[in-house]
């Protein structure tokens, strides 16, 4: 087994030690000759930690192939000191990859009382909102600019590995083999140059291969700190929305666009411009249809508009700002009633009124109502709410999920409801299968 240790020259943003210090994270990632724990081996095993006010990594690189027992056990031993582990898919492959080895090797579990962190997981709710052809580290590290020197994959190496163990082999047969051609080597005389007969094979040397192997483990471990910077697209998720004058604002609201661009024929729009405490690595433009409103529309209203119409939610990001664009319908929604019935429903006004007042119309022009006609018109200007916040509330048909309020409810400007609709505005885009991105 060879041990490797190096200094890093490289930057954190995302503050992927919280609640703890950096001192007290590590990061890692394997190397195996496979997928399964059974038939394949492991055999090299990267991390990196903070130390001495600087990034460090050490490497074990097993160079036969009884080593792996070794190469854990000195793994174990380092996580020891440190109260977070930090991965990519960990938790799907190197984790239970280890335990199978150690189950086999009767090693004790080294992931006892330490906290795993695996970024591809905190990712993965989020990832229909990124424009990525898939969710693999290096595709991560492109999307947030950098670059890689190591242009082999987890695959390559695999024979890259068996080349190395060859490789080696080959040298130390080369060298006994010249060692007893040249036995003066052996002589007291250390100033008699010692003759080797020249190696003219043009296969790479082991020294290369294993270069090739470190560098590609290297670049996966550093490549766990660059790609956390795309953590902070979920925050945007979590944090707290709050108006100018909060002073506990974590994202603060630039100013609100009451007014809005008449850039539908359903309405206007309103928008909200926030400032984020930290910069995205790209910007997204995400397109979230609403259910359409018609003036025709029948209780089953679910045509949906296109990516670029205006009856959508849209969310910008870009740099240190967010913009959510909310559509404001314009026309005439109803009120639906719980206690139907209580009411009867007048054909002719196409509305709904109490029996205690329906005992003074004629039966002729009412009948009882149902849940689908138990209603009362408003005309005026309505926001979507995903989640019911504001009442009353309107609809245009009883099974609707989304629910209208009118722009003038004064409980939509106090700053914890505001907050609370706003974040539920943010996990309906999230939720939705109707999501798409803006290009």
């Amino acid at each position: 087994m060879k041990t490797i240790n190096n200094k890093l020259d490289i930057r954190s943003s995302y503050p992927l030690q919280k609640p703890f210090t950096w001192e007290e994270v590590i990061f890692f990632d394997i190397e195996t000759t496979g997928f399964s724990a059974k038939t394949s081996y492991l055999y090299l095993i990267g991390c990196m930690y903070f130390r001495d006010n600087t990034w460090q990594i050490t490497q074990w690189l097993a160079d036969d192939m009884n080593s792996e027992a070794l190469i854990i056990e000195k793994f174990s031993q380092i996580l020891k000191s440190y109260k977070r582990l930090v991965h990519f898919n960990g938790s799907g492959f190197d984790i239970p990859f280890i335990l199978q080895k150690c189950k086999y090797h009767h090693l004790e579990n080294p992931f006892q009382g330490i906290e795993s962190f695996d970024i591809y997981k905190k990712i993965l709710p989020y990832k229909k909102l990124l424009p990525l052809m898939n969710y693999k580290l290096k595709t991560i590290e492109a999307f947030a600019g950098f670059k890689r020197e190591d242009t082999f994959s987890g695959e390559d190496l695999i024979q890259i590995y068996a080349n190395y163990l060859g490789r080696l082999q080959y040298e130390k047969l080369h060298r006994k083999i010249t060692d007893k051609q040249n036995p003066i080597q052996n002589n007291t005389l250390t100033d008699v140059p010692t003759v080797r007969e020249k190696d003219t094979s043009t296969a790479p040397s082991s020294e290369e291969l294993s270069r090739i192997l470190l560098l590609h483990n290297l670049e996966d471990v550093k490549g766990l700190l660059r790609v956390a910077d795309i953590l902070y697209y979920t925050e945007i998720f979590e944090l707290e929305p709050c108006s100018p004058d909060s002073d506990e604002s974590e994202i603060t609201i630039n100013h609100l666009n009451t007014e809005g661009k008449a850039d539908s024929a359903s309405g206007q729009s309103r928008r909200f411009d926030f400032t984020l405490p930290f910069t995205l690595p790209q910007p997204v433009r995400l397109f979230t249809p609403l259910p359409e409103i018609t003036s025709d529309c029948n209780n089953n209203c679910n045509n949906r508009e296109q990516p670029g119409n205006a009856f959508s939610l849209q969310l910008s990001l870009n740099g240190n700002q967010f913009t959510l664009i909310i559509p404001v319908y314009q026309g005439e929604l109803k009120y639906f009633y719980d206690n139907f019935r209580d009411y009867y429903y007048l054909p002719k006004e196409d509305t709904a009124i109490h029996k205690s007042v329906a005992q003074y119309v004629d039966k002729e022009f009412k009948i009882k109502a149902k849940l689908s006609t138990c209603y009362t018109k408003k005309s005026g200007c309505f926001l979507p709410q995903p989640d019911t916040m504001f009442i009353p509330f309107f609809k245009v048909a009883v099974p609707d999920k989304i629910t209208y309020f009118e722009t003038n409810n004064p409980g939509h400007k106090v700053p914890v409801k505001l907050n609370a609709y706003i974040k539920s505005i943010l996990h309906y885009i999230l939720s939705s299968k109707e999501t798409k991105i803006i290009t």
